[in-house]
């Protein structure tokens, strides 16, 4: 028993200390009592279990049994917690070689052959990714068409996108045939998209239903007449329009017509916007109209030719054939309307028949008397003399026509005028050419439309329908449309708003392309002129929608090269706060025709000092702007001759300097003129007579053979036989 204790207290040392051995990096002597006593073979055992994992090799214990029974006995089921190895501090040498001899020789798999290590694992994720996207994938070749049908306007977009080619390709192309766009713009040319298509091998077909469907022309509404079953065909009154010259006595004779006194209010006896009225007589009714004598609307003057079925050429017995007159017979003949010529003011002493008939001869208009077909009457507004033989010349013109209309139809016809009222909207005086307006009706005007809320006769009478050849004033239209513009009536109110918005959706592309599409060489000029013109900014506000164009038009026609008219705003109504505010900002001019100002926005006139021009006569208006478009151009300096001086005599003044004597050879000499210094006809100075002296007293301006002394600028060095010359320096307007 004593044996066993001390052996088992050796098995315990011999543990601990091998338990020391890993916990501390050098191993630690050995003392010299253990050196002596060696430990028995069993603690090798115990020792190669906790020393190291490596060693897989154990040493038998001898045969004795006794030793047997203590091994089994005092080994521990589990290694104590203090015998546990502590991590050994870092050795940056022994880190070298163990990188060296343990570090795994690179493995590969499957995937070395695309160069991937294991452990890259995303970089293989990725590429095995795209190549399942990409394996399977199949290219469709592009099957271009070889004919397409579009509509005009049509963008390069949507076009390249028709025909499956690039965009680019189409701007390429047209960039080279001299045509500089952009992708967004649009071609609104039939020809140009044809050619284009020409050259990529694919036929284009223009498709003209929708166009068809939104344009109504006068062309339409006579083959929906012919097209009619002639029972259902009704005669119909004809539409008589009177045109001529300013202050002619048209308004007069519409006047004498209607019985009323409308004439007598006219701004200068021009009537300014369309009026109509029906006149009832015993044979057939007329509907009158009433356009603008003046030249500036020859728009609405072209606009009333095409709806109206007689012209009445108004001529001053004793003045003639004027320049309005002229352009009315332009337009009569273009729309290939009858004449029916009025010549007025037969009570005057001056009038002259003969005179108006060589005129009208000159014309191609031979008068009846002289063995033509020209229908003409000699009348006077204000005696009322022929005025019955013109309305019964114009009854049995209309006979001759044999105007019908179908009236059972769905209503087409053209707007009159149009205005914004603040109470009711928009109102619009139409006349009814084909079919039947009903209250109610569903209408596409221009690229408004309407549910017809309202509708008044000339009298202002509220009236249920309107047959062919009436003229009504309707209301509860969604915009103001333009004077001369055509109305058709559609089933409901939907399809009228769908029509009118394509219809304004291809109003804005063309308005966007105006002047954005032109050839390379002239876009380069253009700039070039832009960059050396003056720009004069407007705003126009008038009282109704038709004399908008006519004046656009009429200071559009004002021939320049030097000056652009920039419209910022055009508008119907008074002249409001936001239109002065607008004009400040922008530096424009606002034109007023037959409106006024709002109370609330004259302060703010003065404050911003914005220019109004308002006029009531449009030619007035006009001259207003040719006065402001001179005033942008620079002065043109001119020098005028005013006389010549010849130097005979030199004086020298103290404190001035010399003074030239002479005598005045030609024309007179002034103080302040601009002198030119002669000699031996080289100049050699210029500069302001700063003196002029008569007989020692100072002179404003010495005449011909008349002695004087003259002192030009500080030139000092005169000789005698120097000419002094003397011109007026003027600073005078450009031409437009």
């Amino acid at each position: 028993a004593a044996e066993a204790a001390a052996l088992t207290e050796k098995q315990l040392a011999a543990e601990t200390s091998a338990g020391s051995d890993n916990t501390d990096e050098t191993p630690k002597q050995a003392t010299p009592s253990e050196k002596e006593e060696p430990a028995p073979q069993e603690t090798k055992e115990v020792e190669s279990k906790n020393h190291s994992s490596t060693n897989k090799f154990k040493v038998k214990p001898s045969g004795d049994v006794a030793s047997k029974k203590v091994e089994r006995k005092h080994t521990p089921s589990a290694p104590p917690k203090s015998t546990t190895p502590s991590k050994p501090a870092y050795d940056p040498k022994k880190r070298e070689v163990k990188k060296r001899t343990t570090a795994p020789a690179p493995q590969f798999d499957s995937r070395a052959r695309q160069g991937l290590r294991i452990g890259e694992e995303n970089v293989w994720k990725a590429r095995r990714k795209h190549r399942r996207k990409t394996h399977n994938k199949s290219y469709i070749e592009i099957v271009r068409p070889s004919a397409i049908k579009i509509a005009v306007p049509i963008s390069i977009k949507d076009l390249a996108q028709s025909m499956k080619r690039k965009a680019s390709e189409l701007l390429s192309k047209l960039f080279l045939q001299g045509v500089v766009i952009t992708i967004n713009d649009y071609l609104d040319d039939d020809t140009t998209v044809q050619l284009l298509g020409h050259d990529f091998g694919c036929e284009i077909t223009i498709d003209k239903s929708e166009e068809e469907q939104l344009q109504i022309t006068g062309a339409t509404v006579e083959e929906e007449i012919k097209k009619s079953d002639p029972k259902e065909l009704k005669k119909r009154a004809p539409v008589v329009a009177f045109m001529g010259h300013v202050d002619h006595g048209k308004t007069s004779l519409i006047d004498a017509i209607r019985k009323s006194n409308l004439a007598a209010g006219e701004a200068g006896a021009i009537t300014q916007h369309i009026g109509a009225f029906v006149c009832k007589r015993d044979k057939g009714n007329l509907t009158i109209l009433d356009t603008p004598g003046h030249e500036a609307f020859s728009l609405m003057r072209k606009r009333g030719a095409s709806i109206t079925d007689i012209i009445v050429l108004v001529i001053a017995g004793d003045e003639g054939i004027m320049p309005q007159t002229d352009e009315a017979i332009k337009h009569a003949k273009e729309a290939g309307v009858p004449i029916v010529v009025a010549i007025n003011k037969c009570d005057k002493p001056g009038f002259n028949q003969d005179n108006v008939f060589r005129q009208l001869s000159d014309h191609d208009l031979l008068p009846e008397a002289w063995g033509g077909e020209t229908i003409t009457v000699n009348c006077s507004a204000t005696t009322k003399e022929g005025i019955d033989a013109l309305l019964e010349m114009l009854v049995l013109q209309s006979d001759v026509l044999e105007l019908k209309a179908n009236p059972s139809m769905r209503p087409r016809g053209a707007v009159i005028e149009a205005q914004m009222h603040k109470g009711f909207g928009s109102i619009a005086t139409i006349l009814v050419q084909n079919g039947t307006l009903k209250l109610g009706d569903a209408l596409v005007i221009d690229h408004n439309w309407a549910k017809i809320k309202t509708m008044h006769d000339e009298t202002g009478k509220l009236i249920q329908e309107a047959p062919p050849s009436t003229p009504v004033k309707i209301t509860g239209i969604s915009g103001v449309p333009s004077a001369g513009s055509d109305f058709i009536g559609v089933k409901n109110e939907k399809e009228a708003k769908s029509l009118a918005s394509r219809r304004a959706s291809g109003h804005k592309h063309k308005i966007a392309q105006r002047g954005k599409i032109q050839g390379l060489e002239s876009l380069i000029a253009s700039k070039q002129e832009e960059e050396t013109k003056k720009v004069l900014n407007l705003i126009i506000k008038t009282d109704v929608f038709g004399s908008i164009e006519a004046i656009r038009n009429s200071l559009l026609n004002i021939k320049t090269k030097k000056v652009n008219l920039n419209f910022i705003s055009v508008g119907v109504g008074e002249i409001s706060e936001s239109d002065v505010k607008l004009a400040h900002t922008s530096g424009a001019i606002i034109l007023g025709f037959h409106t006024q100002v709002e109370s609330h926005a004259l302060g703010l006139i003065t404050d911003l000092n914005v220019q109004i021009i308002n006029k009531d006569i449009i030619y007035h208006l006009i001259d207003e702007v040719k006065v402001l478009m001179t005033n942008l151009l620079d002065k043109i300096r001119e020098e005028r001759y005013v006389g010549t001086f010849e130097v005979r005599q030199m004086f020298k003044v103290s404190r001035l300097g010399t003074i030239a004597g002479g005598v005045i050879t030609d024309g007179i000499v002034k103080r302040q003129h601009l002198a030119k210094i002669f000699r031996k006809d080289e100049l050699i100075f210029e500069g302001k007579i700063a003196s002029l002296k008569r007989n020692k007293d100072d002179a404003k301006e010495v005449g011909k053979g008349l002695e004087c002394g003259i002192m030009v600028g500080s030139f000092n060095t005169y000789e005698l036989g120097d000419l002094i010359k003397t011109y007026e320096v003027l600073y005078l307007d450009q031409d437009l």
